[in-house]
């Protein structure tokens, strides 16, 4: 039976119906159907939790758990993003939902796919966002209302940008970005073309985070202290070429604490201020003889002196090299600093490696410093800066020399006066101008050994000199307390494609001499230009005005006869003509003769001249960016820099130094002589000399900066040459008979004064007669160039792994005649591993960051230019022997085979960040081989040269170096923060070649470098004590005791140490509370040692020729040891102070007094601790700064030097020591107060 669909009795719109129902129950169905399959799929759920999962790591586990493959395109999703995920039995279509949120993506199920796109903008979306854009501009303030320069501003907008870490309250998630901005030094920034739905997020280092929605002028954005946390900064790396960041260079090197710097007033040389600051970086105050005043990471180049013969001092002149750093200011190198306002410092970068460094080549060795001063920036509305401040600095320290007074002066005198072996006619007598005067003990006792005085007289005379105390007039009368005051106003601005900065500083500096003081003007512009949007173009003028101004102070301190006064009772100035080498007796007589007085007043004689230096200094630059291609750019760096001097220098008519003169030109027979003066007799003497010094730059380059794949692969490169070249011009002119108000002078015969001389004159300068030589006029020039050819490669993989690459090309005919020692190249190649963002570290919390550096590379020194050369330099010469009064002689012998001092040197570095970056810092290790040291070479003496510059020897540098910054407290308007470095530098010679072998122990105490030891070494003598009669004995190394002179050998001798410091650093701790600011600095500089002063006088006539030969001064007092001395028998078993024998030839005869000024007893440790510094500041309220109508107000006080600790127990400031000669000087300014005022507007 056959059933069919229709019904027969049924009409037919009722079946029409039925199949419309069965349609509409068949679509019910399979809707039913596709609803129940789609919601089966966004039931799947998802099971994962982690940290700082990329999207792609998210995807993968879709597919892993889900089955669903996702698809996107790379270069329209960013799958690297990272962020936080912990989902716990999530349905799919909610982790789609989340991962796509505030991403401007959107997603679509098709099958088992998931793709991911972006959301697509409506054309009026697209044409509304036109409109929507603005110009956002603000300033970022601290709790004080301090602008903070360096802030990161942040334009949070969704689905644009670069992946970066963004903090929201206390947790750290994903968020993008589209634009970023620094503040500059005023705190200001402005982005422009800004969504004005976007937010900004405000970072700055130790203080909360704020995200804020954008508004035209966001006005005041005032930042709250972190408590318990810090968030990492940007740091860049300058190395005078180009600037790339810290994460991306394996290079060592460091960066001061600029709010430190600019905190200092105790000098105005920047570099001075860096004390204590940079780990590897020894700042010697007061360097001691041969030292040079900064050294980043030891001596890398030594310039030794040729050795000279027993009993000489070897120390000699360092030639050859340069040892101070390079000194780079806006990538343009510079010989000195000190014209640099450190107003006008805006960044300083220590370059210590080898990667960091060799860069700039040939004089890379000793280490770069790099300044870069500040700039305005465009957008930004004019600001003005005032900062001031004056330091005060008490008198020297008289008392710290440690010296005989006047009663124990007189009585030492008496014993030891001996007229028998120094007769009255060999001390009054007068045998050339190295003879002494006879002072007044003198003049008492050998007037009583003449019968002149008796005993009872001699002894009131004797006793009034000893009750007399000189100390309070030498205060009074030769020192006055110090000051040094600064004033400087800077502005700063800027359009839309234009900016400056400029600044005006006025310093003064008084020092402790009365009559010498020092004036400083500086005027500096910064003004950068947008030309197009390609061409950007700089100029920098920096035009500095110096003017010094001193009388004629003589060094008069506490080694001065201890009674004789300047002043008598009633005021009046005493002449002391003792001073000068003419006794009384041959004074009085050739004034007679002369008829010219030679009365000597030291008071007087400070007006009878003076000393005036003025010098300018212009730096001039122009900097060239021209943006070629994506990522490519042409950049010019144009530097001149122009120096000038001008010394006038002039001895009034009425100086002694002029009356003298003229008396050796003066021919008088006898008293009834009518004088021949052959010199002018009215009219003083006028020195004018004049230095001139150009320096040229020009720098061509290309350098490359690009990532690709949202900075997977990161790449930049740079080549380039540059050209340098220096002139320098001296001249200097003298003449006699000089009328200061009409500016006449006469004439003076040199021709025959220089040859034939004045005969027979009243008082002779040479063997009877008197010679002047031709110093009327004098010139000299010098020109240098030199050719480079550099390039430098840094390329990041992945943001974790970078190498970088350096190598340079050095040409100069300075390297003998050989083509190969002409172009000696200098390279390097560094590689850096980020392991804390490796997947592996994801588990250390507590970490925050960590990457591994390592470097090797070559490095160059050349000899300074003129001192060295592989062909012989000539100079001119005048001399009135030569025919026509001048010729040539040869100024520097060539040496053919002379080649690079070269300094191959590895690194290997580790920097960190732990406990949410509380504590952070970086340590070094590191060795530097340097060979073919430059230096003085001993020649075959048949050549008529002892010695010419050449290579002669290796050195070695080993250490280590440590920094650590720490955040102590941080609790409400409370901030502790701590920085601390420590460096450890051992060098060596591990090779010397010095021809002539030493073979005497008193040739070897005075050598500074010994192969096998470190520069700078100290030998000594092992001192055995006195002998009964006073005289000092020795050890020698087969255990004999012996006084006998030079019998002790070079190994019979014990080294100490080194002068240079082992260890040095500094650490600062800083305290912030409320509108208070406290910073204390300590410096130390630790394991060396040094000479301590002791008594220098034991032979011969105790005069101050003998105080002259061991204290520095021409008349002078005697240490206090002087008074310990051995006296008697017996006292060998209380004292180690050898005897003093009056007969010289007995005592050079049966002893060595060396044996115990240069014994081991006398060197001491030189390691000392000192609080540097201590500043308190207080800024304002900004309600009262708002009154005074400015930004911000600061007021700050300072005292300096105010702590010290010394391992010696001797009383010796390590710093003011002179280690090598054993001289201690007066304490000069140690301490110092400051006050300071900075205003913002």
């Amino acid at each position: 039976m056959n059933k069919n669909a229709f019904n027969s009795g049924m009409p037919k719109f009722g079946l029409l119906a039925k199949l419309f129902l069965i349609m509409r129950l068949t679509t019910v169905i399979i809707i039913l159907t596709l609803t129940q399959a789609s919601a089966s799929s966004f039931a799947q759920r998802l099971n994962y939790s982690r940290k700082s999962a990329t999207l792609k790591e998210v995807f993968t586990e879709i597919k892993k758990q889900t089955g669903y493959h996702v698809f996107y395109a790379d270069e329209k999703v960013d799958v690297n993003r990272k962020l936080d995920v912990d989902f716990k039995n999530v349905v799919l279509k909610t982790v789609l939902d989340q991962l796509v949120k505030g991403q401007a993506l959107e997603y679509a199920i098709d099958a088992r796919n998931i793709i991911i796109k972006p959301k697509e903008a409506s054309l009026i979306d697209k044409v509304v966002e036109i409109f929507k854009k603005i110009d956002v501009r603000g300033q970022v303030i601290d709790e004080e209302g301090k602008p903070l320069s360096g802030a990161t501003i942040l334009i949070l907008e969704e689905g644009q940008g670069l992946n970066i870490v963004q903090v929201e309250g206390p947790n750290l998630v994903a968020k993008k970005i589209k634009s970023a901005a620094v503040t500059n030094a005023s705190g200001e920034f402005l982005i422009r073309n800004v969504d004005e739905d976007a937010f900004i997020l405000v970072t700055y280092i130790g203080y909360m985070p704020q995200r804020i929605k954008v508004a035209k002028d966001m006005g005041l954005i005032k930042m709250s202290l972190q408590s318990g946390k810090l968030i990492e900064v940007n740091v860049t790396v300058n190395t005078g070429y180009q600037t790339i960041s810290k994460e991306r260079s394996a290079g060592a090197f460091a960066k001061p604490d600029m709010k430190i710097v600019e905190s200092r007033t105790g000098s105005m040389n920047v570099l001075q201020r860096l004390d204590g600051l940079v780990a590897g970086l020894t700042v010697n105050n007061a360097p001691s003889a041969g030292q040079s005043p900064f050294l980043v990471r030891g001596l890398s180049t030594i310039g030794i002196p040729a050795p000279q013969s027993a009993g000489i001092e070897a120390y000699g002149t360092f030639v050859g090299t340069n040892r101070n750093p390079l000194f780079v200011v806006d990538g343009i190198p510079i010989d000195d600093v000190s014209s640099i306002n450190p107003q006008d410092v805006a960044d300083i970068t220590v370059l210590k490696d080898a990667t960091a460094a060799s860069i700039w080549g040939a004089r890379a060795s000793n280490g770069v410093i790099v300044i870069a001063t500040k700039k305005g920036n465009q957008g930004e509305k004019l600001k003005v800066n005032y900062d001031a401040f004056i330091n005060f600095q008490g008198k020297p320290d008289l008392d710290y020399m440690p010296t005989l007074n006047s009663k124990q002066f007189i009585q030492a005198a008496t014993e030891l006066f001996d007229p028998a072996l120094n007769p009255w006619a060999s001390a009054s007598g007068f045998t050339g101008l190295a003879s002494t005067g006879v002072a007044p003990h003198e003049r008492i006792l050998y007037d009583q050994s003449r019968g002149l005085l008796t005993d009872a007289q001699a002894k009131t005379s004797l006793d009034s000199l000893a009750n007399l105390n000189n100390r309070q007039q030498i205060k009074d009368l030769w020192y006055r307390n110090a000051s040094l005051m600064n004033h400087t106003v800077s502005l700063s601005g800027g359009g839309n494609k234009y900016a400056f900065y400029g600044s005006g500083a006025y310093t003064n500096t008084v020092s402790n001499r009365p009559g010498e003081n020092s004036k400083d003007y500086k005027i500096n512009l910064r003004q950068d230009f947008s030309l197009g949007a390609r061409v950007q173009l700089n100029l920098i003028t920096d035009v500095t005005n110096s003017t010094n101004n001193k009388k004629r102070n003589i060094a008069i301190d506490n080694n001065f006869y201890p009674y004789q006064l300047f002043k008598d009772a009633a005021g009046n100035s005493l002449s002391i003509p003792y001073m000068q080498y003419l006794s009384d007796e041959n004074r009085i007589d050739y004034q007679n003769l002369s008829r010219i007085n030679l009365d000597y007043n030291p008071l007087d004689e400070v007006n009878y001249g003076y000393t005036k230096n003025n010098n300018f200094i212009s730096r001039n630059i122009l900097g060239l960016n021209v943006k070629l291609l994506k990522g490519l750019k042409f950049e010019g760096t144009y530097g001149f820099i122009k120096r000038s001097g001008k010394t006038d220098i002039y001895d009034d008519t009425k100086s002694y130094k002029v009356r003298s003169e003229l008396v050796q030109f003066t021919i008088a027979p006898n008293l009834t002589s009518t004088p021949v003066y052959r010199l002018p007799k009215t009219g003083g003497t006028y020195t004018l000399a004049n230095v001139s010094q150009q320096n040229w730059t020009i720098r061509n380059q290309f350098s490359y900066n690009n990532g690709w794949k949202d900075d997977l692969h990161q790449l930049s490169m740079l080549v380039g040459q540059e050209v340098q070249e220096q002139l320098e011009m001296t001249n200097r002119s003298t003449v006699r008979g000089y009328n200061e108000m009409l500016q006449t002078f006469a004439s003076v015969d040199y021709a025959t004064l220089g040859v034939t001389g004045a005969l027979a004159p009243v008082m002779p300068n040479n063997f009877g007669r008197s010679l002047l030589s031709d110093d009327s006029f004098n010139q000299f020039e010098r020109q240098t160039r030199f050719t480079s050819y550099y390039s430098n490669l840094a390329y990041t993989y992945d943001k974790k792994y970078s190498v970088n690459g350096s190598f340079r090309i050095d040409k100069s005919n300075l390297f003998g005649l050989d083509k190969s020692a002409q172009n000696k190249p200098v390279w390097s190649v560094g590689g850096k591993w980020l392991l804390s963002s490796e997947a592996f570290m994801n588990k250390a919390d507590w970490l925050n960051s960590l990457a591994l550096r390592a470097t090797y590379g070559l490095m160059g020194n050349s000899p300074d230019p003129g001192t060295a050369a592989s062909y012989d330099i000539l100079q001119t010469q005048r001399s009135n022997f030569l025919p026509g009064g001048s010729g040539l002689r040869i100024a520097t012998p060539s040496n053919p085979k002379l080649t690079w001092e070269s300094t191959k040197s590895i690194n290997l570095g580790l920097d960190f960040a732990l406990f949410n970056y509380r504590l952070s810092g970086g340590i070094d290790i590191y060795q530097k081989k340097t060979s073919n040291l430059l230096g003085n070479l001993p020649t075959n003496g048949f050549t008529g040269y002892s010695s010419i510059v050449g290579n002669l020897g290796d050195l070695e540098n080993k250490g280590i170096e440590l920094s650590l910054n720490t955040l102590n407290i941080s609790k409400g308007s409370f901030r502790w923060n701590t920085t601390f470095n420590i460096a450890y530098n051992k060098n060596t010679i591990t090779k010397l070649n010095l021809g002539t072998p030493v073979t005497l122990a008193s040739d070897r105490v005075r050598e500074r470098y010994v192969a096998n030891y470190p520069a700078f070494a100290v030998f000594a003598y092992q001192y055995a004590g006195l002998d009964q009669i006073g005289d000092p004995q020795i050890k020698l190394a087969d255990g004999t005791v012996t006084k006998v002179p030079n019998i002790a050998k070079p190994e019979d001798v014990k080294f100490m140490g080194t002068y240079q410091p082992v260890w040095n650093g500094g650490v600062s701790n800083m305290f912030n509370y409320a509108g208070f600011g406290l910073s204390a600095n300590v410096i130390f500089n630790l394991g060396h040692v040094m000479r301590k002063d002791v008594n220098g006088a034991y032979s011969g006539r105790l005069d101050h020729e003998n105080a002259q030969l061991y204290n520095g001064f021409r008349t002078g007092n005697l240490h206090a040891d002087f008074a310990n001395r051995w006296k008697q028998s017996g006292d060998e078993l209380i004292t180690n102070i050898p005897a003093f024998v009056t007969d010289r030839s007995l005592s050079d005869t049966r002893r060595d007094f060396e044996h115990y000024t240069l014994a081991d007893i006398n060197v001491v440790s030189a390691s000392y601790i000192k609080l540097r510094d201590i500043t308190l500041s207080y800024s304002l309220s900004s309600l009262l700064v708002k009154k005074l109508k400015a930004d911000q107000v600061t007021l700050r006080a300072q005292i300096s030097n105010l702590m010290l600790w010394k391992a010696n127990k001797d009383g010796i400031d390590p710093e003011f020591q002179e280690a090598t000669n054993a001289y201690r000087s007066m304490l000069v300014n140690q301490g110092s107060v400051s006050f300071g005022l900075n205003v913002k507007f």
